[in-house]
């Protein structure tokens, strides 16, 4: 899969309906909604139902050859499948009333489950399925997660790999299916999981640790202990090691992915989930936009440094990067669309009908995925070179999964600090790249920021110095490189060789299970001496090495954003081809054609959001996303003026959703448009700018 190759996709649903296969009403269904899948301009489809997969095991001849079918119909008309399961997540009840919670609450698997009586007398090559179950470490008994009704297959244990590898084989062979969303292969349960022998084994023979009771705080959440740490490490590479199983199964080339909310969560080593681990195996990066898009609050912005992480990696890897949104009416679907093509990622619209606790009878009035997405993906598909490319930016930020991991005990620890960075550069409409990797010198970044990252393994610190030798100029505020990898303090920090005395006292979390924060959650506040001199947490610290600049100032972006201006500090280092003269409440996203072009990308900051109150009131189930049926652009400038560098004296304005493009002209450097009132995302190219 190229990185280009731009991916337009919706969810091919499987409901109840879809069970009565080999049925002729069913293959008629496919081919209807093969149909509108090619009106749409869509060129992905992904199955979302039959999701707790090893539920399925005594139907997998009828849903294969179901989802076979789907392939073949799909593939007749020149348009791709991915299937989409979890790998590990098994529904189970005790009672009619957790069966009832199940098809609640999750209807959109299709909980197809069997009694827990049933369920132990199943096999699959070879082994019983409940000796696969993941253990609590607390109470040795298998985990069960009440928001899923399920309990978890332990991706350590050798006999549930090989089983899994068995069925993904089968999975190809028998359905035709182009690519592959392997969900869930993680520790689900977070610090619950897994207490089965196999992961205790892996801990000894590896690590060379015995996993102690929970009772063992000077292991269980003590971050000053290398044991738990290790045990931190085991849990991650599990994660990883699991998929490389699937990428065996699958082959070198299969497209193959897994379901990833973010990578940058102070939280993700509860649960071992980073896709930092998962583009080791996989070849495409899954970025799923949680929560409503934009929230009910008419914004957008809370998730941008989870989706600019995995942007990150996505270029990094040279992999394409495909964006999950959920919504049921065509505004949010288009909204979601835009926000996917101004990030620069590929799109996946999806409605989420059966987290909303209705009926199905309740559902009539909401439409098929596709037919939400009509006017943006033929849009899209008509215009291919507007969203081709790369980012138009010199400046990178560094996102430190070393103090994440083994620092990062809250978000006041470190990742604040980044979400901050983030959200300062997006509002402020600096184009930027998140890297995870300090660039190599006289490469695509000459400017680097890096905030609070105190935790630098040792090739991270080299590269840091010699990115700076090269002629970089790095930007760094608070504690930096104070630490090695797994936050041993350094004998030599990072900033001690610029002359600089950074103190900063040590959040104190005390042990606990399941690990959690303690203490206070308050910011610890960053201390600095240079040249004799103390310097405010406000100040920046300019120091010339070689041909490179250093800007260093205490303060710490989660508590002194406004007054360190990190937008004009990269100003003072990095001239923009296109910046904001005035436009206020839109942001804005630089980006670089194939031919050389300057092509501008732009989406409102805020919205007012219409919700369908009627259905809104008879939701059952109040986790999933809301019934949004109309968004509006709130608060921006209707007249936008943009300065560009070159001598371009046109430019090519595009309303992508409105349909209409034309031409403006170039005037002393600078275009002036007006923006219609329903208007919230626009494009404007700089043909052949240098």
């Amino acid at each position: 899969m190229h990185p280009e190759e731009k991916i337009r996709a919706a969810s091919w649903w499987l409901t109840w309906k879809d069970l009565q296969w080999p049925d002729d009403d069913v293959a008629e269904a496919i081919e209807r909604r093969a149909d509108a899948f090619v009106s749409s301009g869509a060129n992905w489809a992904v199955v979302f139902g039959a999701h707790f997969r090893w539920d399925y095991l005594p139907l997998w001849l009828n849903l294969h050859d179901l989802i076979g079918t789907i392939a073949d119909a799909l593939h007749r008309r020149g348009v791709k499948l991915f299937d989409h399961h979890s790998s590990v997540l098994t529904h189970r009840y005790a009672s009619i009333a957790e069966a009832r919670t199940m098809r609640r609450c999750n209807r959109h698997h299709i909980p197809f489950a069997p009694s827990r009586d049933v369920a132990s007398t199943w096999s699959f090559n070879g082994e019983l399925l409940d000796s696969w179950r993941m253990i609590d470490v607390a109470t040795g008994k298998p985990v069960f997660l009440p928001a899923y009704t399920a309990e978890e297959f332990c991706i350590n244990n050798p006999g549930f790999r090989a089983a899994y590898a068995k069925y993904v084989k089968m999975l190809l062979d028998s359905t035709g299916i182009d690519g592959l969303m392997s969900d869930d292969g993680f520790f689900y349960a977070g610090w619950s999981a897994c207490g089965c022998r196999w992961c205790r084994k892996k801990f000894r023979e590896q690590y060379g640790r015995e996993l102690p009771p929970v009772t063992d705080l000077t292991f269980w959440g003590n971050y000053a202990s290398d044991a738990f740490k290790d045990w931190i490490e085991m849990r991650y590479a599990s994660t990883r090691e699991f998929l490389e199983n699937v990428r065996d199964a699958v082959g070198p080339d299969f497209p193959l992915m897994s379901c990833c909310s973010s990578s940058a969560d102070h939280a993700m080593a509860r649960f071992a989930l980073t896709y930092q681990e998962f583009c080791l195996p996989c070849n495409c990066i899954m970025l799923e936009m949680t929560g409503n898009t934009p929230g009910l609050d008419g914004t957008w912005n809370t998730h941008f440094p989870e989706q600019a992480l995995h942007l990150g990696i996505a270029a990094r890897r040279h992999f394409p990067c495909l964006g999950l949104g959920y919504g049921y009416a065509e505004d949010t679907a288009e909204f979601i669309w835009a926000f996917n093509k101004f990030l620069g990622s590929s799109t996946w619209v999806s409605t989420l009908k059966g987290r909303l606790g209705l009926p199905d009878s309740k559902m009539t009035a909401l439409r098929d995925d596709p037919e939400l997405v009509v006017r943006a993906y033929n849009w899209e598909k008509q215009h291919p070179g507007l969203f081709a490319g790369e980012t138009d930016t010199h400046t990178a930020l560094f996102f430190s999964r070393w103090t994440r991991d083994f620092y990062g005990m809250t978000p006041e620890d470190y990742t604040a600090d980044y979400n901050h960075a983030c959200i300062e550069l997006l509002n402020h409409n600096v184009t930027f790249d998140v890297v995870t990797d300090i660039p190599e010198p006289c490469g695509k970044y000459h400017t680097l920021v890096i905030c609070s990252a105190q935790c630098l393994s040792d090739e991270e610190y080299g590269a840091l110095n010699r990115f700076l030798a090269s002629g970089g100029c790095v930007i760094a505020s608070g504690p930096v490189g104070r630490r090695e990898r797994r936050a041993e303090m350094r004998h030599s920090p990072w900033l001690a060789q610029f002359g600089i005395e950074c103190e900063m006292m040590d959040a104190v979390h005390p042990g606990s299970f399941p690990p959690g924060p303690g203490g206070s959650g308050e910011v610890i506040p960053c201390r600095g001496v240079f040249d004799g001199r103390e310097r405010k947490a406000s100040e920046w610290v300019r120091i010339e090495r070689n041909d490179g600049v250093l800007l260093w100032t205490p303060g710490r972006m989660q508590c002194n954003a406004r007054e360190l201006d990190l937008a004009g500090a990269i100003r003072s280092m990095e001239r923009f081809p296109v910046d904001a003269e005035r436009a206020d409440n839109w942001r804005f996203r630089c980006f670089r054609g194939r031919n050389g072009e300057r092509i501008v990308h732009g989406l409102a900051s805020s919205f007012t959001v219409s919700l369908m109150e009627e259905l809104e009131k008879q939701r059952q189930n109040p986790r999933g996303n809301n019934l949004i049926s109309a968004i509006r652009r709130k608060n921006s400038a209707s007249e936008i003026v943009l300065k560009t560098e070159g001598s371009s004296l046109r430019a090519r304005l595009y309303f992508p959703l409105a349909g209409s493009e034309s031409e403006i002209p170039v005037r002393d450097g600078s275009v002036i448009f007006s923006v219609p009132p329903a208007v919230y995302y626009f494009i404007v190219k700089f043909p052949g700018a240098e």
